[in-house]
């Protein structure tokens, strides 16, 4: 054996026993000091709080999350050996997994204060790692378990007896290991060691991206309201801003909205009063324009990972009033079919939009939390160009869409166009703005039908008037003649402005026989005939209605003849003639059961109880409006639904059932205070207050009587 080959065996041999020393030195280290502890510990009454080794940092402010807090514990009980916490940066994932960490800890040492441990998983050791500063590989992970359980001789072993080590380690007795920012590990070996988990230890993870399948997942979102208030006034008070702290709730939540209740975005917000001198209203702005750091440090790095589709998708959101559907983002974005899957999945999974869990996959949703709202807008504002191919795209989808799904009693189609109204809506103003007409003309009139019967009168009006306006101003006064009768004249009748239904249904009837338009004509003359009505002018209301009529017979128009024929039942009813009023509806109320319209059915129905009642019958109306009832409701019409509540209170009170009357005319005020329709309004509080009066007035033994 030569000289060399001597050296090196003593070199190595020595640096085992250096090696050995090191660990026995430690170990006699840490035996000392628990030695000291025990002489300098509580009296011998008190058992022992177990050492429990961590490498945990210190606990920082921890406001709400209470529900979330659960589902994590949740987790960390149960037989799955990982969970994870996923949501945009800023919203709090890291701070929620130190909070469930530190209380795992105190209810394994059993010294939780004030605090049940029904619920929290006992551990024998917790290690933290991050890949928040720096890259984590599986050695450094590996190393940190080690050395945090007190085995650093394992440190120094060679990578993969390392990793079987450390396998053995927590496959002995429980122990939590935590891996922050995951979604910035690049080293496979970490994703395999977690995924390989050996029981009875569990892994928790915080991540941006949801890369791993085999997870517990639980997603953060925004603090709520109250959640949020308490953290905005906890910090103001804490940096010694009394304006927050003490400040009134309806300007704190201009923060709340703006942030969409990310804490991270709330203490910048919070700070850049503080720190820099700003007010509330400019830290607003600056969130609503994505100005500041706080966006760097949230969307920076997702964004470079994100592919070109996504991005595309990404800066489309932001268009969108409200959730979106995927058939809406395709037209937008101009991405389709598997490429569109594909970039919704890397969002959805980089918690940049958040998704239903819609198993269709055309009833599902997608929307943007306002920060991310605020980024896209401000990525978007940068091309004014790509910005107006979005919408004029969204503005011919919007068309057909609601061209399918609009119209005439299209039940299914009024399912489909209720989640998107905000975003018709808000295509619409664009529209106008740009002085594009006639798209959005067509689409007011296809919604028209469904925003009548499900109740959005105020913005059909707002609409409407806004269309009036438009079109007026470019010379089309045959569509304006159409708005004049239908929607503006139409709600200007029932909500009792009979003056300004007259002056516009008027105006429109001039202009449909200056252009011989027979329909809008009809249409004109049966909303004159029921204005008419309303003002007790009954022979004129019979003669329009008629002459209405004659016109729908004559095209055969089935669906008007039901409903002009229940007007002039109505009139003739008024007239005290209910035989012809009958008769009028019995003629056709079997053809309009085999057409299956629920609303022409009510109004049928409506007037033949209207009939009974008269003569008395009130078994009879009473059914007749039940009836009617339950048609209304399928047709989801508010205000006839309304009308069939009030007509059966009527009822109830004359059979002395108070209190089945008082809730019934409750559900019918609430909608007419929500359409706005004064008259009704009125007739009602004096009902209620008549009945009130009478209540007020019988002994309490009749008033029990009339409530059963």
């Amino acid at each position: 054996m030569d000289t060399w080959t001597i050296i090196v065996g003593v070199g190595v041999i020595v640096g085992i026993i250096a090696g050995v020393v090191q660990v026995l030195d430690y170990l006699q280290e840490r035996r000392k000091k628990r030695e000291e502890t025990a002489q300098e510990g509580p009296p011998s009454s008190f058992p022992p709080i177990p050492e429990i080794p961590h490498n945990l940092p210190s606990r920082s402010e921890f406001i709400g999350r209470e529900a979330e807090k659960a589902r994590v514990h949740e987790a960390l009980c149960s037989r799955y050996p990982l969970t994870g916490i996923d949501g945009i940066g800023g919203i709090g994932k890291t701070v929620l997994a130190l909070e469930v960490a530190h209380e795992c800890l105190h209810a394994s040492q059993g010294n939780a204060p004030n605090a049940p441990t029904d619920g929290i998983a006992d551990f024998n050791g917790f290690i933290w790692t991050t890949a928040k500063d720096r890259d984590l590989t599986l050695n450094a992970l590996l190393d940190a378990v080690a050395r945090t359980l007190e085995y650093p001789g394992i440190a120094q072993q060679p990578v993969e007896e390392k990793r079987d080590a450390v396998r053995k380690l927590l496959q002995g007795k429980p122990h939590l290991l935590i891996v922050d920012n995951f979604e910035t590990i690049t080293d496979e070996g970490i994703r395999d060691f977690l995924l390989d988990l050996p029981e009875p230890s569990k892994a928790l993870i915080t991540t941006r991206e949801q890369k791993l399948r085999q997870v517990w997942a639980i997603s953060l979102k925004g603090l709520t309201e109250p959640e949020a208030l308490a953290l905005i006034r906890t910090t103001g008070k804490r940096l010694g801003l009394r304006a927050l702290e003490q400040g009134d709730e309806r300007t704190l939540l201009h923060l709340y909205e703006a942030t969409g209740g990310a804490p991270l975005a709330i203490k910048w917000a919070v700070g850049q009063i503080k720190q820099r001198g700003q007010s509330l209203d400019t830290v607003l702005a600056a969130l609503h324009e994505a100005r500041g750091d706080i966006f760097d440090n949230v969307f920076a790095r997702s964004w470079n990972l994100l592919s070109t589709n996504a991005r595309q998708i990404l800066v489309v959101m932001p268009l969108f009033a409200t959730s979106a559907s995927r058939e809406a983002i395709e037209a937008a974005s101009d991405v389709h079919h598997f490429a569109l899957d594909e970039a919704l999945g890397q969002l959805v999974e980089m918690s940049l939009i958040d998704a239903t869990d819609d198993l269709d996959i055309t009833q599902r949703r997608y929307s943007v939390h306002p920060l991310t709202r605020a980024f896209a807008t401000a990525k978007l504002r940068d091309e004014p160009g790509h910005q107006n191919a979005i919408r004029h795209r969204l503005v011919r989808f919007f068309e057909k869409f609601t061209e399918k799904h609009g119209g005439y009693w299209n039940q299914q189609g009024f399912i489909q166009l209720e989640p998107e109204l905000p975003n018709i809506l808000s295509i619409m103003q664009w529209c106008w703005r740009q002085q594009l007409a006639h798209p959005a003309t067509d689409t007011l009139y296809n919604i028209a039908d469904f925003m009548l019967i499900r109740g959005y009168w105020n913005e059909t009006m707002a609409l409407g008037q806004r269309a009036l306006e438009v079109t007026s101003q470019r010379g089309d006064d045959l569509t304006a003649a159409y708005l004049r009768v239908w929607p503006i004249g139409w709600l200007h009748r029932h909500r009792g402005n009979l003056d300004l239904a007259e002056d516009e249904v008027t105006r429109a009837l001039v202009t449909a026989e200056q252009f011989g338009e027979e329909k809008l004509a009809a249409l004109a003359k049966r909303n004159l005939g029921r204005i008419a009505q309303e003002r007790g002018q009954l022979d004129q209301a019979e003669q329009l209605l008629r002459e209405t009529l004659e016109f729908y017979r004559s095209g055969d128009d089935e669906r008007n003849i039901y409903f002009v024929t229940a007007n002039l039942a109505d009139v003739k009813l008024e007239q005290g003639a209910p035989d012809v009023a009958r008769a009028l509806c019995k003629d056709v109320l079997e053809s309009a059961h085999q057409f299956d319209d629920p609303e022409r059915l009510a109004h049928l129905l409506n007037v033949l109880g209207r009939v009974a009642y008269r003569r008395g019958n009130l078994r009879k109306a009473k059914e007749l409006w039940e009836e009617a009832l339950s048609h209304m409701e399928r047709a989801n019409r508010l205000d006839e639904i309304a009308d069939a509540l009030l007509r059966l209170a009527q009822i109830e009170i004359q059979k002395g059932r108070d209190r089945t009357a008082r809730h019934m005319l409750s559900d019918a005020l609430d909608t007419y205070r929500r359409l706005d329709m004064p008259f009704r309004i009125r007739e009602v509080e004096t009902l209620l207050a008549k009945l009130r009066e009478s209540t007020d007035h019988k002994p309490q033994s009749n008033r029990n009587q009339s409530d059963d």
